[in-house]
């Protein structure tokens, strides 16, 4: 096979591949996992002054994309800018992140999925089918479920889902795990001793995140079934 017909079939999946590389290498350099505590998002929230939520949607937006602990960031947010105002600010930041995650994997490399894998492969051909039929409610539980799973969002964006049904999907799919976050390192700052942790203020977000636990395996379980029934049809 000539150069021609591989940079025609593969050239969107070698640049997102040559991508990748490029940000997993320079994420090593910088180490971004050092850089994402509360102190040091704290003082670059506090060097942009009334600008500093937008600065801190920006470092979500970050985390998000480089993988790094959603929910350690969504954390942070409520403490610095307690449970409200942390919400709505991690809420946008995990929103936009995802969404970028998702148009870029779409764009570089949804369509040699479709042509390499969905094609020979029933199981995948019923999933996608699926999520073109059912593509907001299938995004609202996953999101629901898994909460930011960065694996979903590469998963959803080789499949054939419309962007508008991923994103209203993703929008309110990920209220309760970013509110459960919130509501929890609220709580935590407030604990004055190990016995508050059988309290009910605390009860509460243990609960909401087992619930969301088995969310997650009735999610796949449901996921599976709808796969295997399209593939005996």
């Amino acid at each position: 096979m000539t150069l021609k017909p591989i940079i025609k079939n593969y050239g969107r999946l070698i640049v997102g591949i040559f991508i990748i590389g490029i940000t997993a290498f320079f994420c090593r350099q910088f180490d971004f996992n050092r850089i994402m505590g509360l102190e040091e998002i704290r003082s670059w929230v506090d060097m942009f002054g009334p600008l500093g939520p937008l600065a801190f949607i920006l470092v979500c937006v970050t985390g998000v994309i480089l993988h790094l602990p959603e929910i350690v960031m969504i954390a942070i947010g409520a403490l610095l800018f307690g449970g409200i105002e942390g919400f709505f600010y991690g809420w946008a930041g995990a929103l936009i992140g995802s969404t970028c995650t998702f148009l870029f994997v779409r764009y570089f490399m949804r369509d040699i999925f479709q042509n390499s894998v969905a094609e020979r492969f029933s199981y995948f051909r019923n999933i996608d089918g699926f999520l073109v039929e059912k593509g907001f409610q299938t995004v609202l539980i996953l999101r629901i479920a898994l909460f930011m799973a960065p694996p979903l969002n590469w998963a959803i964006a080789v499949t054939r889902v419309s962007f508008p049904k991923y994103f209203a999907g993703s929008m309110l799919g990920i209220i309760p795990g970013v509110a459960i976050t919130c509501y929890a390192a609220e709580s935590l700052v407030k604990m004055e001793s190990l016995i508050d942790l059988l309290s009910v203020e605390f009860a509460i977000p243990a609960f909401l995140f087992f619930a969301l636990i088995s969310a997650s395996g009735l999610s796949g379980w449901w996921l599976l079934r709808n796969g295997n029934r399209g593939k005996g049809n």
